[in-house]
């Protein structure tokens, strides 16, 4: 149980910076995500830094095609988390391995949802930079599916005092 509020189910996914659990919240018995800042990456302050602007960041933005972003703390050891909806289905990288190609009607779909998610982060002043296939995920909800952008990682807030100096020329963000 994570602070006294968040009851680990089971793992889910991992990624190069974090682990993601499926959890409970141990008031309201809702079923969440909870995703954990890698501990050699936790020991890095501007890496541990980056995640809880991920936080902040997703948690300001208000799209259905959006992952919303409800609570960051850290463990005992100094790890921040971050709690998130829990989401049904799969990655858009998972589909196109086990489909090879969409329809086009299927792929406009998606991409239009997709930009919907952008236009609401580029309202806020919110570059994803890091968007590719892995970062969307196709959720079902009832008998739709939603596209929903996920990892703000690495993202800018142009209106930031650290929007300058999050990257420099010559270095590479993201996934190539």
């Amino acid at each position: 149980v994570l602070n006294g509020k968040y009851r680990i189910v089971r793992r889910i996914g991992a990624g190069g910076m974090a682990i993601v659990y499926e959890a409970l919240h141990t008031g309201l018995g809702t079923a969440l995500a909870v995703k954990v800042l890698l501990p050699e990456l936790a020991r890095v302050p501007t890496l541990a830094e980056r995640f809880r602007r991920e936080a902040r960041v997703s948690a300001t933005i208000r799209s259905p095609h959006v992952i919303q972003v409800t609570d960051v703390d850290q463990l005992a050891d100094g790890r921040p988390y971050l709690v998130m909806e829990l989401l049904s289905g799969q990655a858009l990288e998972q589909l196109l391995v086990e489909v090879k190609a969409l329809s086009r009607e299927r792929a406009v779909d998606i991409g239009l949802q997709i930009l919907l998610g952008l236009e609401s982060a580029h309202a806020l002043g919110v570059v994803h930079r890091d968007l590719k296939p892995g970062n969307v995920f196709l959720s079902r909800q009832g008998t739709e599916v939603v596209a929903k952008l996920l990892d703000f990682g690495i993202a800018k807030v142009k209106a930031s005092t650290e929007f300058q100096n999050l990257t420099r020329p010559g270095v590479v963000m993201g996934t190539p």
